[in-house]
């Protein structure tokens, strides 16, 4: 199996406006969660770890982004 990582912006009530998977393509869910990681602690603002919905997050420019870690070739259901 294979995964990749979608960044899920957010609206201010935390429901999913836009997704889009991002290259590449992982051989291992580690690697994949180790760059949402690196993903995350890019954006601007503040950036962690949601043990809830298992993916990391990040703040940018005023927006709110979800790095979720997936297997590739699936939709994730993770809006809110």
């Amino acid at each position: 199996m294979t995964f990749r990582i979608v960044r899920l912006e957010l609206n201010e009530t935390e429901e999913g406006v836009a997704r889009r998977p991002l290259l590449p393509i992982f051989e291992l869910r580690d690697d994949a969660m180790a760059l949402a990681e690196f993903d995350a602690g890019r954006c601007d603002g503040d950036f962690g770890y949601d043990a809830r919905r298992d993916c990391w997050w990040g703040q940018d420019s005023g927006r709110t982004f979800r790095f979720i870690v997936e297997p590739a070739g699936t939709r994730s259901d993770i809006t809110a």
